[in-house]
């Protein structure tokens, strides 16, 4: 029996809290309950259309308890984003605002659609880590004018995450030395993952500019970068590297 996405919902976005969704503390981690579904081909335009939807309905009935942003990769895979507090914010649901709003039979339809669209979809925790992240102009989540996102999963064993950590730190202490124009945010695996990972979020206008500064920074940072970088390369087991979008017009944030 598929996980409903209704459940995910009535769980992800009750607990979230609306202030932490574009600006996050530079000292506190903040998790997330990460929903990613890998969408038919066939079946982006109708999954999209639904996801306004949601979003239209907690708009215009300003239901105060949703917040999440959405990002879309371009292998048709979707990740909605929910800020928790802690583990126990996953018990709650205030989600039946929406569904006393809008009347049972609408609710659940607009729900029931979404099986359609993937045969399989899962539900993680991460968590965002000031310490690991290399943003000097402040923690911004959602950085306005760069909706792109290089999104790098680097993926440890268990016995050798200790290591992946540590060189991620070495990392953000070059790019501090070097005040290298390439930002970045850092995301730890956490329950639920597939795995031990990190996820590298870097955000840009395009590709173009993205591949612009990742070529700049990289002869910034010189042959210090690549004694780093092999040292990774010997950490980890594998890397995936998508590149994406921040979709603003699938995500809501209260009023």
């Amino acid at each position: 029996m598929k996980f409903h996405f209704t459940n995910l919902l009535l769980l992800v976005i009750a607990a979230s809290s609306p202030l932490v969704l574009f600006a996050q503390s530079n000292t506190e981690s903040q998790a997330y309950w990460v929903h990613e579904d890998p969408v038919y081909p066939a079946k982006v335009a109708e999954y999209e259309a639904y996801c306004e939807s949601l979003a239209d309905n907690c708009a215009k009935y300003n239901i105060q308890k949703a917040n999440w942003f959405t990002v879309s990769t371009e292998d048709l895979r979707y990740f909605h984003l929910s800020p928790i507090s802690n583990m126990a914010d996953l018990d709650k649901s205030r989600f039946s605002v929406l569904e006393n709003k809008m009347g049972a039979e609408e609710f659940d339809a607009l729900f029931e659609n979404f099986d359609s669209c993937y045969d399989t979809h899962s539900d993680y925790i991460i968590h965002l880590d000031p310490e690991l992240s290399y943003m000097p102009n402040g923690m911004q989540v959602i950085t306005e004018g760069q909706e792109f996102r290089e999104l790098q999963f680097w993926y440890a064993t268990a016995q050798n995450y200790s290591k992946l950590l540590d060189m991620a730190r070495q990392f953000k202490a070059l790019y501090e030395k070097k005040n290298s124009p390439e930002h970045y945010r850092v995301y730890r695996s956490g329950f639920g993952a597939p795995g031990q990972f990190i996820i590298v979020s870097i955000s840009a206008k395009n590709a173009a500019e993205y591949a612009q500064v990742y070529e700049q920074n990289k002869i910034l940072l010189g042959a210090e970068r690549d004694e780093i970088y092999n040292k990774l390369l010997s950490s980890i087991i594998r890397v995936d590297k998508l590149n994406g979008y921040m979709r603003m017009d699938l995500s809501y944030s209260p009023k």
